[in-house]
C-alpha cells in the first residue's frame, strides 16, 4: 500500500515537473493548443494519429500503444538535449540511436540534418512505425534500421511488450510472453557497421542503460564516441564513473542560458542536486571534443 502510494506520488510529481517544463519551453498558448490536441485523441480514440512538431517533422503513431504523450502535448521536442544537438551538430555526423522507438530522436537529428543514423530498435511494431515515419518525412535514404536489442553480451531473449510500447524491455525469464529477439553488443555492432567514429550515442532503454553501457565499453575506452547522450538512471551511476576514467566529461544543459553544468562526483545527490531543471537525461562529451563544442557557443557554468 506504501509502496504503490509512494509510486503515485513520484508519478504526479514526474508529471507535474514536465507541464511546468514544457510550458516553460514553448509558452502558454502552445501548451493550451497541445491539451487540445490531446482531448481530440481521447475523444476519438483513433487507430493511428500523427502530431507535426515544429521541430520540422511529423510523428506518426498507433493510438494509444505509441502514444507520445510530450511531442503530443507541446507539439515539439522540449528536452534539454534537444535544444543542445541543435546548437552543436555538425552535418557530417554519424549517430546512433539505442532504443529508437517510433523514431523522434532520429528524426530530430536527421531533420538537422546529420549525415546518417543508425536507429536501433527491438519491438516489430515500433520499426513499422519508425520506417514509415522515415519514408513520410523523406529521410529513408540516411537511416539505417536495425531489429535489435542491444546489451552486454550476444543473445536472444524475450522482448516484454508493454501497452505504452516505449516502456517495453527484454524480460529477465524467458517464461514470458513477448518477441524473440536478437541480442547484440554495441562494440560488436559498430565493428560489424565499420565505423572509426561515432559522433553521438543515444542510449534510452528503460532502465537497461547500465547493460548497454556494459557493452560499449571498447568503444568509450579507444574514445571512439564524441558525445554520449543517455537516458539519467541511479543504476547507471558507477557506469558514469567508469567513463568519466576514459576521458568523457558529464553535464546537464541548460538551453535558456546555452550552458552545460558539469558534474564532477558521481554519487546520488550530486547528480540529481545538480540539474538546473528536471532533465531526463545526462550528457557526456569527450575530452578531446570539447573545444569544438565551446567553439559553437556553448559555455560551461562554473562550478
Amino acid at each position: 500500500m506504501l509502496r504503490r502510494l509512494g509510486r503515485s506520488v513520484r508519478q504526479w510529481k514526474s508529471g507535474f515537473h514536465k507541464l511546468c517544463w514544457g510550458l516553460r519551453t514553448v509558452g502558454p498558448r502552445e501548451t493550451l493548443v497541445g491539451a487540445g490536441r490531446l482531448a481530440g485523441l481521447g475523444w476519438k480514440k483513433p487507430a493511428r494519429a500523427e502530431v507535426r512538431l515544429r521541430s520540422g517533422f511529423s510523428l506518426e503513431f498507433d493510438y494509444p500503444s505509441q502514444f507520445p504523450t510530450m511531442p503530443v502535448t507541446f507539439g515539439d521536442l522540449v528536452d534539454p538535449e534537444f535544444a543542445f544537438l541543435r546548437k552543436v551538430f555538425r552535418s557530417d555526423w554519424v549517430v546512433i540511436d539505442v532504443g529508437a522507438s517510433i523514431g523522434p530522436f532520429s528524426l530530430f537529428c536527421l531533420c538537422l540534418p546529420v549525415g546518417h543514423v543508425h536507429a536501433f530498435e527491438p519491438s516489430a511494431a515500433n520499426v513499422r512505425m519508425l520506417a514509415r515515419n522515415a519514408a513520410r518525412n523523406g529521410v529513408a535514404d540516411r537511416i539505417t534500421i536495425h531489429k535489435l536489442a542491444l546489451g552486454d553480451a550476444p543473445a536472444e531473449a524475450v522482448f516484454e511488450t508493454t501497452q505504452e510500447t516505449w516502456n517495453s524491455r527484454l524480460a529477465l525469464s524467458q517464461d514470458v510472453s513477448g518477441e524473440r529477439v536478437s541480442v547484440r553488443r554495441v562494440d560488436d555492432e559498430i565493428d560489424r557497421l565499420g565505423l572509426a567514429r561515432v559522433s553521438v550515442l543515444k542510449i534510452n532503454v528503460a532502465g537497461y542503460e547500465p547493460t548497454v553501457l556494459m557493452g560499449a565499453e571498447a568503444l568509450l575506452k579507444a574514445g571512439r564516441a564524441d558525445i554520449l547522450i543517455m537516458l539519467l538512471g541511479l543504476p547507471s551511476l558507477p557506469h558514469y564513473a567508469r567513463i568519466a576514467r576514459f576521458g568523457y566529461r558529464f553535464f546537464f544543459y541548460q538551453p535558456r542560458r546555452g550552458t552545460l553544468h558539469e558534474i564532477v562526483a558521481f554519487d546520488e545527490a550530486s547528480v540529481l542536486n545538480h540539474r538546473p531543471w528536471p532533465a531526463r537525461h545526462i550528457i557526456a562529451i569527450r575530452e578531446g571534443a570539447m573545444e569544438d563544442i565551446l567553439a559553437r557557443g556553448v559555455a560551461i557554468q562554473p562550478r
